[in-house]
């Protein structure tokens, strides 16, 4: 399989193909394709919209970009690796001599700019800490209070007496030991609780002010890369949930044109009690296809029209691939 890769190398997954030959027939038509539009952002990234820009694309995006008709991106065609999707591909390097200093050096970790690392290091350290707080406190009143005691002790001593003392003294540092557990569990939960928050509101910037927003609490409980496939395919099917089934007259919060079995409708589709509800078994049904090796909108076309494409029009399975695209590769990157 090859994939059309941008300027920095990261692939473009919605264009993937059997043999390279096509790849370059397809580029070529890319490029002589009237109807395309390129967005090219302030810093420097350039995203190619085959039929145009999507519906709502100028509310979204930054106001600073420039919009330029035909294909500007800078597009070559490279095979496709197996893990292409799971993870973002690293930036071309700048000259050559960053990029080998960069290859050689185990300090590039730490270059300005790398927040992961920062804020992983934060966090190590805050555990650190607080761990080493809370051994000081308690040894060190343990060490005063034992240190009183045996000024005050008289020197004759029963033998048996001292071993019942030392046997008992295990108590006191199995409950510190549970005591340090539950600080560091608490502050993992704390740290999981901030991530979740920061995930919720990274979704509410695409679907705010849409049915879907009430959703969002639920979606950014699921994996990242299932929480993108359902923006992604809600955005495609629904608009959000602009456009979804309703049953007596109420929202039926299926915004992905799923048909299962909760409480079908006339023309076959689920009907959810809840916002909850809906993320639950959407879910549940894109994590198990997940977990079978689907990575990126062009294997998730089965959402479309089933087991074969065959019998749709190669260009609608293309323009479904793509619209998914758009906010699939936003959320995760």
């Amino acid at each position: 399989m090859y994939c059309l890769v941008d300027f920095r190398n990261r692939p473009q997954l919605q264009y993937t193909f059997r043999s390279r030959g096509k790849a370059r027939e397809y580029l070529g038509k890319i490029k002589n394709n009237p109807l395309g539009v390129t967005a090219i952002y302030p810093d420097g990234r350039r995203e190619y919209f085959e039929q145009g820009l999507p519906n709502g694309f100028l509310r979204h995006c930054d106001k600073s970009a420039q919009i330029k008709k035909g294909c500007h991106a800078k597009y070559k065609i490279r095979e496709l690796n197996t893990i292409d999707g799971l993870r973002r591909n690293a930036s071309t390097p700048e000259s050559a001599n960053l990029g080998n200093w960069r290859g050689k050096s185990v300090f590039s970790l730490f270059m300005l700019g790398n927040k992961k690392v920062y804020a992983g290091l934060a966090i190590v350290s805050l555990i650190v800490f607080s761990s080493s707080w809370y051994f000081q406190n308690q040894y060190g009143e343990n060490a005063i209070a034992q240190s009183e005691n045996a000024g005050n002790e008289t020197s004759g001593r029963v033998a048996g007496a001292a071993d019942e003392k030392i046997g008992n003294s295990e108590e006191p540092a199995d409950s510190l030991q549970l005591a340090d557990e539950e600080i560091i569990m608490s502050l993992l939960g704390k740290i999981e609780e901030a991530k979740q928050g920061e995930f919720e509101t990274e979704i509410l910037r695409y679907i705010k002010g849409r049915p879907m927003e009430k959703m969002a609490p639920y979606i950014a409980k699921q994996p990242r890369i299932v929480a993108a496939f359902i923006v992604g395919i809600a955005m495609k099917e629904s608009k959000f949930g602009l456009y979804a089934p309703h049953s007596g007259g109420r929202d039926c919060y299926n915004y992905w044109g799923y048909k299962g079995r909760e409480n079908t409708t006339a023309s076959g589709y689920s009907c959810f009690n809840s916002p909850e509800h809906a993320i639950q078994v959407v879910g549940k049904k894109i994590n198990s296809l997940v977990a079978r090796g689907i990575s990126n909108p062009a294997q998730m076309i089965s959402w479309k029209c089933g087991s074969t494409c065959s019998w749709d029009n190669p260009e609608n399975v293309r323009k479904w691939i793509a619209d998914v695209g758009i906010y699939f590769h936003k959320i995760n990157s």
